[in-house]
């Protein structure tokens, strides 16, 4: 009895936070500058409620004195370990700028292992996601919402769809798909369906809500998640029940209602250069593998590495897409990116994680294995189109409680009795308590910083009260050294002025912006060597071909 009161406390304090998360933190609105990572307010708060769900999966070790594993955590283990090992290759200069992308898989692994510690039965991860339904609800009626009232300034105080973590429509559009697949599972397998008239609202809403934005929001990569995700799912989940009646029925309202309002107007060209610069930038980048199969460029470099030998083949061939004021930190594709950089090994590792589902998805031969894998198709195809994981956590945290909730069905777990409990004591505080901190301080940091520059620069010392620059560093950085800049032209003071340039001609190598170059090349002319202002406007317009620039530097 005790043992099962504890489960029971512990389950639902996860709840909790599960719920306060999906439910409240997600649709939070916090102004921001753009960018991805720890420069987005709603993921910096995301990551205070997955330290508690981490921490409170210690804490349930320690009380249960036992750790469950299974095989697909060791594939994920093996398949890491290559991911990081070219983070320690000795001829990577920019390893520092991955930091936050090895942290981010490591942190995957631990709650994907964490999940694992609460014993979930089957209907509780059903009521995990009817919870997710629950935050796709809360998100089309804020976007509902702000197409009525556009301007409604009591309903910006608390929410703002330009602000929110789905603000970028291809994140919410992968977002809506993944809940429709959600809510299609849920018809299928929640035998409890038709006792509840609050289930059976989310489940007929979702797809009925979700299909009208999605033809709003215009996101290729929505309606291709759509339709393959879909379809695959009906494939391997279909079963006649009235329920699933009712389903298609909201899911063609849906389509009907958002094809009616959905606006032709887009233009082809612009349809057709998106397509060619993202075939563009993908041979590329498997040219760059071409080149470096074995070690890669190194963990960091693509930005830079990518924008030079970009340059390289435009002056080759004049008809190669121009990819202009475009950084590029990224290829939009996952499995490119972490080859191109880390070269063989974290091809291999990634081959290893994902033959470990793949293996036990076929061994199981079942259909609802495949038919439960359907869900994750909206999110994993958006990882070879772009970089959710980088600018949503959501989708990162969606994407690992779906892969849990396959494995927990069909693995074989084992219950390993540990002795050494202190660790996992120390870690249920520790872990909740140093990311609270570091994120609360990031948020300061990100309030100021965004302060800053809305303001125009006009009060530095929102700088100096910065909390956590570490979060920040590049930006602030740049930011420190711009306003540094501007006051040297401005008072002609050399040693300024010199000390940015030796800045900037350090910071180009690992980030090539193009208002680098813009400044780097601006500050010698002020010094008077307008013959190295003149090499660097041309270097900046021989990387950033089709940029505008101005005529003189």
């Amino acid at each position: 009895m005790i043992i099962n009161n504890h489960y029971l406390q512990i389950k639902n304090i996860y709840f909790y936070i599960f719920s306060a998360y999906l439910l409240l933190g997600l649709h939070i609105a916090i102004p921001h500058l753009g960018g991805h990572g720890l420069y987005l307010p709603f993921n910096i708060i995301g990551w205070i409620f997955i330290a508690f769900i981490m921490g409170l999966s210690c804490y349930q070790i320690s009380k249960n004195k036992k750790i469950v594993i299974t095989r697909i955590m060791i594939y994920n283990v093996i398949g890491s370990i290559l991911l990081i090992i070219p983070f320690f290759y000795t001829n990577n200069e920019y390893s520092h700028l991955a930091n936050m992308r090895i942290l981010g898989l490591l942190s995957g692994i631990f709650l994907f292992f964490s999940f694992h510690q609460f014993g979930f039965t089957k209907n509780e991860n059903h009521r995990a996601l009817y919870i997710v339904l629950g935050s796709a609800m809360i998100q089309s009626i804020i976007r509902a919402i702000d197409e009525i009232f556009p301007k409604n300034d009591l309903f910006l105080i608390f929410l703002d769809s330009n602000f929110n973590a789905m603000a970028q429509n291809n994140i919410y559009a992968t977002f809506l798909t993944t809940n429709i697949l959600i809510s299609l599972y849920l018809i299928f397998k929640d035998e409890n369906l038709d006792n509840s008239l609050w289930k059976k609202i989310l489940v007929y809403t979702i797809p009925l809500l979700a299909c009208i934005q999605l033809f709003q929001l215009q996101s290729r990569t929505g309606y291709l998640s759509f339709f393959i995700g879909t379809g695959f799912t009906i494939f391997f989940g279909i079963r006649k029940n009235k329920n699933f009646y009712f389903w298609v029925i909201a899911l063609c309202i849906g389509l009907i209602i958002g094809l009616s309002s959905y606006r032709i107007s887009r233009i082809n060209k612009e349809l057709e250069y998106s397509i060619n610069t993202r075939l563009t930038t993908y041979s590329l980048t498997f040219d760059m593998i071409k080149n470096n199969p074995i070690s890669g460029i190194g963990y960091g470099a693509f930005l830079s590495s990518f924008r030079h030998y970009y340059a390289e083949e435009k002056e080759k061939n004049r008809l190669l897409e121009t990819i202009g004021n475009n950084n590029m930190s990224h290829p939009h594709n996952e499995i490119l990116f972490w080859t191109v950089e880390g070269g063989i090994l974290p091809f291999i590792g990634l081959l290893i994680i994902s033959g470990g589902f793949i293996a036990l998805i076929w061994n199981t031969k079942q259909k609802k294995a495949w038919f439960m894998i359907g869900m994750t198709i909206p999110i994993l195809l958006h990882t070879q189109l772009e970089l959710p994981f980088y600018i949503s956590l959501i989708h990162w945290f969606i994407f690992i409680f779906l892969l849990y909730m396959l494995d927990d069905q069909f693995s074989t777990k084992v219950e390993l009795n540990i002795a050494l409990l202190s660790p996992f004591r120390i870690f249920s505080i520790v872990i909740p308590s140093t990311v609270t901190f570091y994120m609360l301080t990031t948020l300061e940091s990100a309030k100021l910083i965004t302060e800053f520059e809305r303001t125009g620069y006009k009060n530095p010392t929102l700088l100096v009260s910065i909390p956590n620059p570490h979060a920040w560093q590049k930006k602030y950085e740049t930011l420190i050294m711009k306003l540094n800049l501007e006051i040297a032209k401005k008072t002609k003071d050399i040693t300024k002025l010199n000390k940015y340039i030796n800045w900037a001609e350090n910071y180009i190598k690992h980030s090539p912006y193009l208002f680098i170059y813009y400044d780097l090349a601006t500050a010698y002319e002020t010094i008077g060597n307008g013959e190295k202002a003149w090499e660097i406007y041309n270097i900046g317009k021989y990387l950033y071909p089709g940029a505008k620039w101005r005529d003189n530097p």
